[in-house]
């Protein structure tokens, strides 16, 4: 009986961690995109080509290149 308790908080630490990693990938996704957006518009832009990405009024690429 003991063995199979151990076995269920077992199983419930490891789902635990992995939603802990999904979140933590995701939100790392969600700050990382308007920096490469930023960084592919530059890129765009020295090249010659027009972005074809929009970038956010809230998100200027001046402060960005600053944290980076």
């Amino acid at each position: 009986m003991r063995q199979h308790m151990l076995n269920g908080w077992l199983v419930a630490a490891l789902f635990a961690l992995v939603c802990l990693l999904g979140i933590t990938a995701y939100v790392e996704i969600q700050n990382d995109l308007p920096r490469s957006t930023c960084l592919h518009g530059n890129l765009a832009a020295k090249e010659g080509r027009a972005a074809t990405t929009v970038i956010p009024e809230t998100a200027s690429c001046g402060s960005m290149a600053a944290k980076a």
